[in-house]
């Protein structure tokens, strides 16, 4: 089980990670084709602000300025591209304390054969004097 968990956590993160709205979704809801052009370069604007390392700032300044469709596209996908980075960075965050955590105990169970232990911590000290303790 311990063996699937750190798969497990990726494939949730890379799942959650891809939710957002798609074009059949705003095609859907009679979005014009300037508004789901913004909604992308929004997106992709939005998460490269929120701190994405793969995302970049996309905005045609003319069209935002002049098309009101392209605006309020942009507008909403940048919304939703700050809300996706963070969810995924939020998420990323969490499979990361998952994986250091299971670390963590299974070095913890290494150490738990106490007679181990003190053998580790009297390595290399000289013990012979202590021999004629347990006469």
């Amino acid at each position: 089980m311990k063996i699937l968990l750190q798969p497990l956590l990726l494939l949730l993160a890379l799942s959650l990670s891809a939710c957002g709205t798609t074009d059949s979704q705003l095609q859907s809801d009679g979005r014009s084709q300037a508004y789901i052009e913004g909604f992308h370069d929004g997106s992709k604007s939005g998460m490269e602000e929120a701190g994405s390392d793969f995302s970049k700032f996309v905005k045609d300044e003319e069209r935002y300025a002049s098309e009101s469709d392209y605006r309020a596209g942009w507008d909403a996908g940048e919304a939703e591209g700050e809300t996706l980075e963070k969810e995924a960075e939020s998420v990323g965050n969490a499979v990361a304390s998952g994986m250091a955590a299971d670390s963590i105990n299974k070095e913890a169970k290494k150490n738990t054969n106490m007679h181990k232990v003190a053998k580790d911590a009297v390595k290399g000290v000289d013990t012979t004097g202590m021999d004629a303790l347990g006469k």
